[in-house]
């Protein structure tokens, strides 16, 4: 088993820095790269500008300044500095395979389900071809979750904390830290989930912001929501089928389609908190809820903000071993590729007027021409796998 193992990330691996050497999402792309040189040149205190488009959050940015400080230290070129820009995600994408692997060592469908992690086709566009860092978010969320399930909560705390200073879609698991405390009432819990998370987003935020020790990062937090203030930003998702980038401020009956959205999230979590209140409480099946929920109901949503729930639903599938939650996984993460190949098709090869290294126009135009199909049917997905999820719940009280 153990040979397998090993051969089977070696695999990934290779297949990863293989299809690094592809054209990564330029605009993504673009930014780390000049965001790394300006790090190693103003520093960490002068980052930040109303002049340069810098609305991103400190966590990620650390490790721009380090790649920023290898390439000037080994003299890279940039065409090697974009391949290199790459590597942490892969990296994140084959630890969390790994840790996947570790935490379900004990069941038959371990090596299975780090083989799901490794090969997903959604995954490996993400990290290895369009260049995102949604794994490294995903790492942090995961080791989050890992160490609230053991009750070790001071570094559950951390790791949310670097989570939401990495991509402030973190904050979709707050939800799961209040049920927390809701389930497992006491001061001492309160504050060991909040003092840590609190500290970690000061002091590593401090450098970014020293005039603004304390409301530096809020502001800026607040200042990237109000970045995309659309319906869906090309994701196929709940409001994917009324269409893309439409004003989230739209009216329909008397209210914004963004505070609709407000609406179904917190009626969907009103659910979803009757129904686990007063039985076990399943970590992974309610992390899958909750990024779920998250990418499908609100507005002002990406289409890769699904990477997330994918791992921890598949993790969840095969600890309770549902035949259902797996097969949703991968109809589900195949809806996700196409969501990812659609728009990194438009912006590089269309938009951009790059060259078509990537582009199948069958594949490119089913993506486009049946969009709003292709959110209906995730969208039921969504509402199967919470059927689903719930049932299991009530199951095993």
């Amino acid at each position: 088993m153990a040979k397998i193992t090993i051969f089977v990330f070696i695999v990934a691996l290779i297949i990863r820095l293989t299809l690094a050497t592809l054209p990564g999402m330029v605009i993504d792309m673009s930014a780390w790269f000049a965001w790394a040189v300006r790090l190693n040149e103003f520093g960490f205190s002068k980052f930040y500008s109303d002049e340069v488009w810098t609305n991103y959050l400190p966590g990620y940015l650390y490790i721009l300044a380090f790649l920023g400080a290898f390439k000037n230290f080994f003299s890279i070129t940039d065409y090697n500095f974009y391949y290199l820009l790459k590597m942490p995600a892969i990296i994140a994408d084959l630890i969390l395979a790994f840790l996947v692997f570790k935490l379900l060592g004990k069941k038959k469908l371990a090596l299975f389900a780090a083989i799901v992690v490794l090969f997903n086709p959604a995954f490996l566009f993400n990290s290895s071809i369009w260049g995102q860092i949604d794994s490294i978010l995903t790492l942090f969320l995961f080791l989050s979750i890992y160490y609230l399930n053991s009750k070790r909560l001071t570094l559950s705390s951390i790791f949310i904390a670097l989570a939401i200073l990495i991509k402030p879609q973190a904050i979709a698991l707050v939800p799961v830290y209040c049920f927390y405390l809701l389930k497992y009432p006491s001061l001492r819990h309160f504050l060991q989930l909040t003092l840590s998370s609190i500290a970690v987003i000061f002091f590593l935020s401090l450098p970014f912001f020293p005039s603004e020790p304390i409301l530096g990062i809020w502001k800026l937090f607040f200042r990237m929501v109000e970045d995309y203030q659309f319906i869906s930003l090309y994701a196929y998702n709940f409001w994917g089928m009324i269409g893309f980038w439409i004003n989230d401020s739209t009216i329909w009956q008397g209210i914004s389609y963004k505070h609709w959205g407000y609406i179904l999230l917190i009626f969907y979590w009103l659910i979803i908190f009757y129904s686990y209140f007063k039985r076990k409480f399943f970590f992974f099946s309610l992390s899958t809820l909750a990024f779920l929920s998250f990418f499908f109901l609100p507005t002002r949503v990406h289409e890769r903000y699904l990477y997330p729930a994918l791992i921890f639903l598949i993790i969840f599938a095969i600890q309770i071993k549902n035949k259902w939650l797996i097969l949703l996984y991968f109809i589900l993460s195949l809806i996700h590729f196409l969501n990812l190949y659609y728009v990194y098709i438009y912006y590089n090869e269309f938009y951009l007027s790059l060259p078509k290294v990537l582009y199948i126009p069958f594949l490119y135009f089913f993506a486009q021409d049946y969009s709003k199909i292709l959110s209906l049917l995730s969208t039921v997905i969504f509402y199967l796998v919470t059927i689903i999820i719930i049932k299991e719940v009530y199951a095993k009280k």
